[in-house]
């Protein structure tokens, strides 16, 4: 997906979270803050054998294997950390503008209709060959919604491929580590 400045409304709480030069990011990603292990030996939510290192990626940067999804999606819950405001090109080393508030508008990956208050995730790796979608969501009764929850609609519609959520990352909610 392109970089798109996704943000409608409410204060961003912005944060700056630093990436290494060999990833790519694009306005609008979803970015996890790599600080979670996955259990002894088992390394952090970018694979086996890979321990965390406090560095941001996005979301497709996460492992979606069968034996680590559970895990991934879970720590993914401890690591969201919000959503880049600004795209980085692979090759540069650099902090770049993370937003760990506000309500966003993200196209759904099945057209569907939400209800105010209804949860919304991130979308299982299907999509992607690496991983976890970076730039669509789904609505939690979807085929291809996880567990890694994103936030809450904050308007109802009908058939809609495009949703307002308030997103709820680990770092407004207290739930970083």
């Amino acid at each position: 997906m392109g970089a798109y400045n996704r943000h409608i409304r409410g204060e961003t709480e912005d944060v700056l979270g630093k990436i290494h030069g060999n990833v790519e990011v694009e306005a609008g990603d979803f970015m996890f803050r790599d600080a979670v292990a996955l259990g002894a030996g088992e390394g952090g939510v970018r694979g086996v054998g890979i321990d965390a290192d406090y560095y941001v990626y996005p979301f497709n940067k996460a492992t979606n294997t069968a034996s680590l999804a559970t895990g991934v999606y879970g720590s993914m819950i401890l690591t969201f950390l919000g959503i880049a405001m600004e795209s980085s090109p692979s090759g540069v080393t650099e902090s770049i503008t993370v937003a760990t508030n506000g309500v966003f508008s993200y196209p759904m990956v099945h057209t569907s209709a939400v209800t105010i208050g209804a949860l919304i995730s991130t979308v299982s790796g299907t999509l992607s060959a690496v991983g976890v979608s970076s730039q669509a969501v789904a609505n939690l009764g979807d085929s291809q919604a996880t567990t890694a929850y994103l936030g809450y609609t904050v308007k109802t519609q009908s058939a809609t491929s495009y949703v307002d959520f308030q997103i709820r990352t680990a770092y407004n909610t207290g739930l970083a580590v």
